[in-house]
């Protein structure tokens, strides 16, 4: 893999650089994964992983098995054993020409850090460490490249299933005892499937999903029409008995995995129940964008759906009898008519419609056995509000607040979802007690990549400093603890694996539940 952001001839990783690239593999013969590079500026330092079993991608049913996201640290830093660390004849700050160090036939071995390092403080002439590289000139600092020393991450390397998973939650905001939606159809697509038209006819798939709450002749389309997209029902399956349909207040929540290219915009329809023929929908395809040019998701993204947005599909005349699950006698036994798609009028006896008869919804009991209230059924009202939808990440600012397991109350996490230039990002606190029996509370803290629906961090544990006034920061020692797991099944469960470096912490996993709310303000699909 090349960083094209290098410097000019060489597109080498400078510091803080990152490069992105899709491969298409195969789960039976490259089921694992491997890299290695060479550290710039020095004789023959190199990073690679020793062991081709180290990061497996898929397991034997040929399952990904990710996310998967490891940090390379200075200490890991090899030589090659083939060059003499002379500094002399390095590439990139003096080299003469290629291979033309001195050679050695060593062995390779764990790099003893570059000369005057902290590692190798007394090996000379100190070249690299304060010297410039050729091009482009840069001062490699004493400090800042001295890999040997503390825990120096040199190379973080991440691997996701190449798809942008996103949280999709719809949330019917009816007054209690206002109107039901259907399970709701929901699509995916690159900008050109459109729904309906104003002041058209309405399609099959349109007349279906208004008059009975139908999505299967909508489905069909997307599928002919839509070939690179992706679209669902979303029930609610707290519905009624045998009708997922949303009642008044209830919300339901999907993840999708999207390809941010050719499904980067959002559609939807429900019917309105009970009634002859409403519904809603976007009536424009590109209404509802979701990612940029670049496939960077753009949200979080929330609307509304107002009653003023209600439309009529002109299939069925409003008499309000062979009403879908009012007084309906089978599926499409309206009154049929041929008008085109408009806005609804309102239900007979509403406000916007109040000399309409006969008046059978408003004051109505519909199939589930709800009244429907005159006024919080009627959706003509003024600022009457029908539905609510967000997208977000799987994972947001909404996952931050504490987690712990119940039935191991006594530790647990505190998390941070921000973001970042890089993407998003996971500060995690986990408090805990020594491993070795003494009741010693401790503290692990990192900081990692979110990846799709798993936070990723390399955690620390520190030690060596005092309590107050005493406390001086050059006591502090940071130790390399390991690699922790957040995967987040849900909005307010996930599950936690630790793999500990350091000796008696070993490995598990247990469940975690969310504790406290995220931030108040915070507007994810998680929130609705």
């Amino acid at each position: 893999m090349l960083n094209p952001e290098g410097f000019a001839g060489a597109p080498v990783f400078d510091p803080g650089l990152a490069s992105y690239e899709v491969f298409d593999l195969d789960p039976d013969t490259n089921q694992y994964f491997s890299y290695g590079t060479m550290i710039l500026p020095s004789n023959d330092a190199f990073i690679a992983n020793g062991n081709p079993t180290a990061h497996q991608l898929f397991d034997d049913a040929g399952e990904f098995v990710g996310p998967i996201s490891f940090v390379v640290y200075g200490s890991e830093v090899l030589d090659a054993g083939t060059e003499a660390n002379t500094e002399s004849d390095a590439p990139f700050l003096n080299q003469s020409a290629p291979n033309t160090g001195e050679t050695t036939t060593d062995v390779i071995t764990l790099h003893p850090g570059f000369n005057g390092s902290v590692n190798n403080p007394a090996a000379t002439p100190v070249n690299i460490l304060g010297g410039s590289l050729l091009p482009p000139g840069t001062t490699i600092d004493p400090v800042l490249g001295d890999f040997s020393q503390g825990i120096f991450p040199i190379m973080r390397v991440t691997i996701s299933a190449n798809s942008s998973p996103v949280r999709l939650s719809i949330k019917n905001t009816a007054a209690a005892g206002g109107t039901f939606l259907t399970p709701v159809w929901v699509g995916f697509h690159d900008g050109s499937f459109d729904t309906y038209d104003r002041d058209t006819p309405a399609s099959v798939a349109i007349e279906r999903i208004a008059e009975d709450g139908t999505t299967s002749f909508l489905v069909s389309d997307f599928a002919t029409e839509a070939t690179t997209g992706q679209d669902a029902v979303v029930l609610n399956p707290e519905g009624f008995p045998g009708a997922p349909v949303y009642e008044p207040g209830s919300v339901s929540t999907e993840v999708f995995n999207l390809d941010s290219s050719t499904q980067n915009y959002f559609s939807y329809a429900s019917m309105i129940i009970p009634s002859n023929d409403a519904f809603i929908s976007n009536g424009s395809p590109t209404a509802h964008r979701l990612f940029d040019d670049n496939g960077t998701f753009i949200g979080p993204i929330s609307f509304s759906v107002y009653g003023s947005a209600v439309l009529d599909a002109g299939t069925e005349d409003n008499t309000e009898v062979d009403a879908a699950f009012l007084n309906q006698t089978g599926p499409d036994t309206g009154v049929t008519s041929g008008d085109v798609i408009t806005i609804h009028p309102g239900f007979n006896g509403s406000e916007s419609n109040p000399n309409a008869t006969p008046v059978n919804i408003l004051g109505g009991t519909g199939a589930s056995g709800d009244v429907i209230d005159a006024t919080a059924g009627d959706f003509s009202r003024a600022g009457a509000k029908i539905a609510e939808f967000r997208i977000s990440n799987v994972v947001d600012g909404g996952h931050s607040g504490s987690w712990y397991n119940p039935a191991r109350s006594g530790h647990g996490l505190v998390l941070e979802i921000t973001d970042s230039a890089v993407g998003q990002r996971a500060v995690v606190s986990w408090y805990h007690y020594a491993a070795d029996g003494s009741g010693e509370q401790i503290w692990l803290t990192g900081v990692g990549p979110v990846v799709d629906d798993t936070a990723i961090v390399e955690m620390i544990i520190t030690e060596g400093a005092v309590f107050g006034d005493a406390f001086n920061a050059d006591d502090v020692t940071r130790i390399n603890w390991g690699q922790l797991r957040i995967k987040f099944d849900s909005c307010t469960t996930a599950t936690l694996e630790y793999n500990s470096l350091v000796e008696g912490f070993g490995s598990g996993s247990e469940p975690l539940t969310r504790l406290t709310s995220g931030p108040a303000a915070f507007n994810g699909a998680c929130q609705l």
